[in-house]
């Protein structure tokens, strides 16, 4: 005879979800070599890009989050930030990363004793 005894993941997914807040044109972004610059920020890191490509700011973004624990769904996120010429940071996106795990029951068999 089987008994249901415990949970084995079978399948994990990472979803991203990219919210751009507000507009670049309504800061005074202060520029660099034509381009302005962007601080993406994580939990434990931070770099500072001189670029107008809004991919490869999502993608350090992506790169810089990492959900941690044993929880189904676990979440973590990172800011893009667009550098003023006032020396203020103003945030210009936020990256959340999903993970989520998925579960199926594990069945073994039982033996009894007479």
């Amino acid at each position: 005879m089987k008994v249901k005894t415990h949970l084995i993941i079978t399948d994990v997914k990472d979803e991203y979800d990219i919210n751009w807040c507000g507009r670049i044109l309504d800061s005074n972004p202060l520029i660099k070599d034509g381009k302005p610059v962007f601080v993406v920020i994580g939990d434990h890191h931070r770099v500072e890009l001189n670029t107008v490509d809004t991919r490869m700011l999502e993608r350090y973004a992506k790169m810089f989050t990492q959900p941690r624990g044993r929880e189904a769904i676990t979440q973590d996120c990172s800011r893009i930030y667009i550098k003023e010429v006032d020396g203020n940071e103003k945030l210009a996106c936020i990256v959340t990363h999903r993970r989520i795990k998925l579960f199926a029951p594990m069945y073994d068999e039982v033996g009894y004793r007479d």
